[in-house]
C-alpha cells in the first residue's frame, strides 16, 4: 500500500472550503481550540490552589491528583487511539469533548458552592480533563484537512503558539483568580471557555467529514491496535523516535522534580522570580511554532527539523546544571535552559505532524498520537521516581547532571539510528 500524502479530506475546488470561507472556518477554529485550551488550563492551575487552601490538602492527597491525571493516557490513551481512528465525523466528537468538560467543571462548582467539593472530586475532574485531551490532540490537528486550508503546515503553526501563549496566560492569571472569585465561581466561569469552543466549532461551514479510511475495511480493536504499533515499528524514525520519547521524558521529568529544590536552595534565587523565566519561555515557544512551518514551506524535508531539533534541545537542558553566579546569571540560565527546549520542541512538534502525514497518513494519526503520549507518561512517572532518587544520593545538581546526560544520549542515538530515508511502505 503507498504512502499517502498531506491532504485535505474534501475536494480542494469545494467553494465553501476555499478563499474566505476557509480562513473564516480558520479563525473560528482557532478561537474555539484557544477557549478549550485556556480553560482546561486555567482549571489544572487552580485545582492545586483550592485543593491545599480550601480543603486542606497535604502530599498524600496531592499525589492523588497527580496521580490521576495520568490514568487516562496510561489506561486507555492506545484504546482511544484505535476508536479516534474511526472518527468520521472529527468536530462532532470534538464537541461532544467540549460538553463533557463543562458538564465536569460546572459539576465542580455547583459542589463548591454548597460546600461538597472534595480531593476526590477534583481527581475525578483531573480525569475527565486529561480524558478530553486525549480526544482533542488526537482530532483537532487532523480536523484541518476538513476546513480545507491551504496550507497546513502554517496553520497547525498558528495553532500551536496560540495554545502555548493561551496556556500561558492561563497559569499565570489561574491562582489570582482562584483567589479572587473563590472555587464555585472559578468553575463556573471556566464553563463559558468550553462553550465558546463548542459554539466555534458548530458555526463553522465546512462539511464534518475526514478523508475515507484506505484499508480494506474495520476490523477488532486489538487488531488495530497492533497494526498502529505496527506502524510505528516499521517506521525507523518513529520507532527511534519512540525509544528517545521515553528517554527524554524520563530525564525531563526528573529534572523537573529537581528543579525547585537547585534553584530555590542550591543556587539561592529569590522566590519572586522563580516564576519569571516561564513567561519569556513561552513567548519563545510561540515563536518556534510559528517558524517551524516557515522552514517546511521553504522545502526543508520534516524529518530534517526533528533530526535537528530534539538534539538542540537537549543541549539547551545543559544550560541548567550551569546555574550559579549570582541572580541574573541564574535568571539567564533558567530562561535559556526552559525557552530554548521550548523552541526547538515546538518546532519539532510541528514537524512529527508533518512526518506522520507525509509518510503515514492521516488515518494513524490517533493511534501513533496517543501511544507516544502513554510512552511519555509512563517515563514521566518513572523519572520524577529517578529525579527523587539521584537528587538525593548525588546532590540535586548532579542529579540534574545524570538527567541531561541521558536526554543527550537518547538524543545521539535517534540521531544515529533514524538517518535512513523514509520507507516506501509502513503500513500493513
Amino acid at each position: 500500500m503507498s504512502v499517502t500524502t498531506d491532504r485535505p479530506a474534501t475536494a480542494p475546488d469545494n467553494p465553501r472550503n476555499a478563499g474566505d470561507g476557509g480562513r473564516r472556518d480558520l479563525r473560528l477554529f482557532l478561537v474555539g481550540q484557544v477557549a478549550s485550551v485556556f480553560g482546561t488550563t486555567l482549571t489544572s492551575a487552580a485545582v492545586s490552589l483550592i485543593a491545599v487552601a480550601w480543603l486542606g490538602a497535604g502530599a498524600r492527597e496531592m499525589s492523588l491528583i497527580v496521580v490521576a491525571g495520568t490514568l487516562p493516557a496510561l489506561l486507555f490513551g492506545p484504546l482511544c487511539g484505535v476508536l479516534l481512528d474511526r472518527v468520521r465525523r472529527p468536530r462532532r466528537a470534538l464537541i461532544t469533548a467540549d460538553l463533557v468538560a463543562a458538564a465536569a467543571v460546572a459539576a465542580c462548582g455547583l459542589a463548591a458552592a454548597v460546600d461538597a467539593l472534595t480531593v476526590a472530586w477534583l481527581a475525578g475532574l483531573t480525569v475527565v480533563l486529561n480524558s478530553v485531551g486525549i480526544v482533542v490532540e488526537s482530532l483537532y490537528f487532523s480536523h484541518l484537512h476538513a476546513l480545507g486550508v491551504d496550507d497546513p503546515r502554517t496553520a497547525r503553526g498558528k495553532l500551536q503558539s496560540s495554545e502555548m501563549l493561551s496556556r500561558s496566560v492561563a497559569n499565570t492569571v489561574g491562582a489570582p483568580i482562584a483567589a479572587a472569585l473563590g472555587a464555585a465561581l472559578l468553575f463556573l466561569a471556566d464553563v463559558f471557555t468550553y462553550l465558546i469552543s463548542a459554539c466555534c466549532l458548530m458555526l463553522l461551514k465546512a462539511p464534518d467529514t475526514r478523508a475515507p479510511r484506505e484499508d480494506t475495511g474495520r476490523t477488532g480493536v486489538l487488531r488495530e491496535f497492533r497494526d498502529g504499533v505496527g506502524v510505528i515499528r516499521r517506521h525507523p524514525l518513529l520507532s527511534a523516535f519512540t525509544a528517545y520519547l521515553f528517554l527524554s521524558a524520563l530525564a525531563t521529568s526528573g529534572i523537573t522534580t529537581q528543579r525547585a529544590v537547585f534553584l530555590l536552595d542550591t543556587v539561592g534565587l529569590p522566590v519572586a522570580l522563580y516564576t519569571l523565566p516561564a513567561v519569556v519561555a513561552t513567548a519563545v515557544g510561540a515563536a518556534g511554532a510559528l517558524y517551524a512551518p516557515r522552514l517546511l514551506a521553504r522545502g526543508v524535508p520534516p524529518r530534517t527539523v526533528l533530526l535537528w531539533g530534539l538534539p538542540a534541545a537537549a543541549v539547551s537542558t545543559a544550560v541548567l546544571p550551569l546555574a550559579g553566579g549570582g541572580t541574573p546569571l541564574v535568571l539567564l540560565a533558567m530562561v535559556l535552559s526552559t525557552a530554548l527546549p521550548l523552541l526547538f520542541g515546538a518546532a519539532v512538534n510541528i514537524a512529527l505532524v508533518g512526518v506522520i502525514n507525509d509518510e503515514i497518513g492521516d488515518q494513524y494519526f490517533a493511534r501513533i498520537t496517543t501511544l507516544l503520549g502513554s510512552v511519555s507518561t509512563l517515563a514521566a512517572t518513572l523519572g520524577a521516581l529517578l529525579g527523587g532518587s539521584v537528587g538525593t544520593a548525588l546532590g540535586v545538581r548532579s542529579g540534574i547532571w545524570v538527567c541531561v546526560g541521558i536526554d543527550l544520549f537518547a538524543a545521539v542515538v535517534l540521531v544515529l539510528v533514524a538517518r535512513r530515508p523514509a520507507p516506501e511502505e509502513v503500513r500493513p
